[in-house]
């Protein structure tokens, strides 16, 4: 029986951060690609309907919705988001991120017919 326990402690201990850690980079990939589809969106929508459609996105992932939009030219807007989380077990954080991302409209030969 104590051995027994003791295996599932070690699952837990193993298995509980690998989830959490994969759950971070899972979710940080998912807001880059997010980013960098509202950026390219610049190019059939306005500034301001881009704008409200990732605030709405953001907030459907549930994470926080603050983030920095530029416009570089009329069809090219720079979208910068800092994305923070952390992983911890009993108290004790052992993964912390802290990272900026920032997406750019590409450029293409768009016209706006």
């Amino acid at each position: 029986m104590v051995r027994n326990i003791l295996i599932v402690v070690v699952l837990a201990i193993i298995c509980v951060p690998s989830w959490q850690i994969g759950s971070i980079m899972i979710q940080k990939k998912s807001i880059r690609q997010t980013l960098h589809e509202h950026a390219n969106k610049i190019k059939k929508y306005e500034v301001d309907m881009v704008k409200d459609q990732l605030k709405k996105k953001l907030t459907e992932m549930q994470v926080p919705a603050e983030f920095k939009l530029e416009q570089k030219e009329q069809w090219k807007i720079k979208l910068t988001y800092v994305y923070k989380a952390s992983a911890a077990v009993f108290g004790h954080t052992y993964y912390q991120v802290n990272e900026q991302i920032v997406e750019e409209t590409e450029d293409s030969n768009f016209s706006r017919e």
